[in-house]
Order: C-alpha cells, then structure tokens, then sequence
C-alpha cells in the first residue's frame, strides 16, 4: 500500500493517507475518530482550553473522564455548544445520547469528528 505516515490527532497511533484518497473522510484505524474533524475540534480545544475548564469548572485534560466534572446532560451540552461555536455541524442535529456514552473528553471529541466540519469563509 503507497501511503503517508500520519499521527492521529487524539490516540498518536500511524494513521496512512494513500494518494487517492478523500482526505475529509480518512478515520483513524484505532480509535475511529474522523482525522479532519479531530483535527479541527482539538485546535479549537487547545485555543479555549481555559473558556472550557471554567464552563466544566475545573482543570480538564483529554483524559479527564466525564464522570469527574460532576457529569450530567448539561454539561455535555455546555461543551458540544462551545464548539459549535467554531464549527458546522454536518446534518440537522448532534446524537446528545450517542455523545452521553462517551468515557473521556479524548473519546468525547472522537464522537464529534464525525459531525463537524471547518467553517468555509
């Protein structure tokens, strides 16, 4: 397979970009995030990093675990409405319960690769 080596945004493991292939819809093979969209959403995490830990009231890494910010539905809506933002959401509405199962924000911003995209200007 002609391919390029490249990082996942979110887990770092070898991600291979052949030549021909669509870029916008290239996922990691790991963690499944889609790498345009992971991109995107930790450029905008590390820019607001601290706009976020004050809306989630506290320090928070990509392993912190949702669980540990006193977790509950708003929250999570606090958040994905923060980076809404800064992105488009592809189609007419974010999945809150397929997003409600996600462990940490790292697998939080996974889920949300695939439902964002860059806002063309």
């Amino acid at each position: 397979m002609i391919g390029r080596p490249n990082d996942c945004p979110l887990c770092a493991a070898p991600v291979v970009r052949e030549q021909e292939f669509d870029y916008e819809s290239l996922c990691c093979p790991v963690c499944g995030c889609r790498i345009e969209g992971a991109s995107l959403l930790l450029a905008i995490w590390e820019r607001e990093r601290t706009a976020i830990e004050l809306s989630l009231s506290g320090p928070v890494t990509l392993e912190t675990r949702l669980s540990e910010l006193e977790y509950e539905s708003l929250t999570l809506v606090e958040l994905v409405m923060l980076l809404e933002d800064n992105v488009d959401v592809v189609g007419s509405e974010v999945d809150y319960e397929a997003l409600n199962q996600a462990q940490t924000v790292r697998e939080l911003l996974g889920r949300l690769s695939h439902v964002v995209e860059a806002r063309r200007h």
